[in-house]
């Protein structure tokens, strides 16, 4: 096969890949920013955590630079340009090393974070519906888990007696968040905030093990993505790197045309003048 067609054919493929690799990228930056800034998610307890910060804006920095990078294969690809295409393979090193050391943190911090997570819960559960103390959008968020995952506190809804509100009631041994309730909510007279009710109609087990399968779930869509990443680089390292060979084989088999082509001009020069 001439090196002009198995040029086009490496193009082809190393396009279709860099594709893949853009959408990938732009996945993985999309978690990024998911982590660090969206407040409609439980993960907004978790961002104050110095791990979950590194892990967040590893993602974001990766994602950002497979775009550039996809970009600059591009143009290198469809130009033939030898120096971008090497310039491009050293860039799918660096993303290589800086997602090898993304994964390692989410690994080996992976406790560490789900501790974390422990330890934020139980502090809005106290501070849940206290005027002046925690955030009404971490109280939100909890209600949607509770409500949603059929739940109540993390460790069950004998742990709501913690909560700094209901123990200050006189009667509040079955004060419960409405989210705690698995019938509509009897409010609780002379609650301004409509938080809370009066009953025992409350979901029995706890939040906890709702939450570390979401966790689960959502880390290990992140490693997915990941190893998708990593597949996806290891092939486009090689077509780029066979691209390149064909490359330079195109070039030295047109100089060598080339040569041919003058050394025929030549010859037909001294036939004429003969």
């Amino acid at each position: 096969m001439k090196a002009e067609d198995k040029i086009q054919i490496l193009k082809f493929f190393l396009m279709v890949f860099n594709g893949v690799f853009v959408i990938l990228g732009l996945a993985i930056f999309g978690c990024g920013v998911w982590i660090l800034f969206d407040k409609s998610s439980f993960i907004v307890t978790l961002s104050g955590g110095s791990s979950m910060k590194t892990v967040a804006g590893g993602l974001f920095v990766i994602g950002l630079v497979v775009f550039g990078v996809s970009c600059l294969g591009y143009v290198g690809a469809y130009k033939e340009i030898r120096f971008l295409l090497m310039l491009y393979m050293g860039f799918l090193i660096v993303i290589f090393l800086g997602q090898l050391f993304v994964t390692f943190v989410l690994l080996i911090k992976r406790k560490e974070i789900t501790n974390f997570l422990i330890e934020e819960v139980d502090q809005i559960i106290v501070t849940y519906g206290t005027m002046g103390n925690g955030s009404s959008e971490q109280w939100r968020v909890l209600d949607a888990v509770q409500h949603h995952s059929n739940c109540c506190g993390r460790t069950g809804y004998t742990q709501w007696r913690n909560n700094t509100f209901i123990s200050s009631l006189s009667n509040g041994e079955d004060v419960y968040p409405c989210s705690c309730f698995n019938t509509s909510c009897p409010f609780l007279s002379g609650d301004t905030s409509l938080r809370f009710g009066n009953g025992s109609s409350v979901f029995q087990k706890g939040c906890q093990e709702s939450i570390e399968v979401w966790l689960s779930g959502n880390g290990l869509a992140i490693l997915g993505m990941d190893a998708g990443l990593v597949l996806i680089q290891i092939l486009q390292f090689v077509l780029s790197l066979y691209l390149i060979r064909n490359i330079r084989r195109k070039a030295k088999q047109k100089r060598l045309l080339n040569n041919q082509e003058d050394n025929s001009a030549v010859n037909d020069g001294y036939q004429h003048l003969d």
